[in-house]
């Protein structure tokens, strides 16, 4: 349970990434137009918070409010072998993401608000601690909540903002936040320079005497119900693979059951079918 717990902090929405302490804002009315990110930024960043806040006014006011999907999962082990899982996620900007592990008879999985999550196993609360989503944070809610909200996550996170610069990846030009050129260790994302959406994020941690570097890249962004969104995440460790996301099913802006993000009301809430 414990190391599906560890793989639920990448999940994008799982996207895993809350450190929004704002509240959630009023549901656009009927004539706000979706955010889609097919313009090409005119804004050349020149600094981290000058990109953060361009992120968040592309979509200021325009970001879906709610997202839910069905996650599935290949872990990959060092031998080649490919184990499946599955999530169902509900996520709302910004601040709060309920994970559920597939089946859900085991009452098994998570609830973040802001920057705590707690875990569940077997529909009891095993766990309850600090926790920042860089996915989450930097996928969803950098385009809802203050800059000064993001900036924060970045500092918990340990991303260096004084350290900026320009690169390319894929063949396309990025941002990186975090690391100078040739540095493949230090906490960093990296933002499409033109479409201001997170392409990767590299991140050290320790666990017990070990560090582990996981390079977490997205692979994918599709426009549904008229919002780009990321559908496809892959996780490197030592130069292979080791996790793949892939999200099916997604419902954007759908109404919630009542409760589905309350601790207490853990075992109350049904997975959509």
């Amino acid at each position: 349970m414990r190391s599906r717990i560890l793989l639920a902090a990448f999940a994008v929405s799982g996207c895993s990434y809350f450190q929004s302490g704002a509240s959630t804002e009023p549901a656009p009315s009927q004539a706000t137009k979706p955010a889609t990110s097919k313009s090409v930024s005119s804004v050349r960043a020149t600094s981290s918070p000058m990109l953060i806040k361009a992120m968040h006014d592309r979509y200021d006011g325009k970001y879906l409010k709610t997202m839910s999907f069905l996650q599935n999962n290949t872990a990959y082990s060092t031998s080649g072998q490919e184990q499946k899982s599955q999530w169902y996620e509900h996520l709302e900007i910004p601040g709060k993401l309920r994970i559920a592990f597939l089946p859900a008879t085991q009452k098994s999985g998570l609830v973040q608000i802001d920057d705590k999550v707690a875990s569940f196993d077997n529909g009891i609360r095993v766990d309850f601690r600090p926790s920042v989503n860089p996915l989450l944070l930097l996928t969803a809610d950098v385009y809802a909540a203050p800059v000064a909200t993001i900036m924060h996550g970045l500092d918990t996170l340990h991303v260096d903002e004084n350290v900026f610069r320009d690169d390319t990846w894929d063949g396309q030009p990025v941002y990186v936040v975090g690391a100078k050129a040739g540095d493949t260790t230090s906490n960093q994302l990296w933002v499409d320079r033109d479409q201001l959406r997170l392409v990767r994020f590299i991140q050290s941690q320790k666990v017990g005497d070990r560090t582990t570097v996981s390079d977490i890249r997205v692979k994918g962004y599709k426009e549904i119900g008229g919002f780009d969104v990321p559908t496809e995440f892959l996780v490197f460790r030592n130069g292979r693979p080791v996790w793949r996301e892939e999200y099916a099913d997604v419902r954007i802006n759908a109404d919630f059951p009542p409760g589905t993000f309350d601790q207490a009301r853990w075992n109350d809430i049904p997975i959509p079918k």
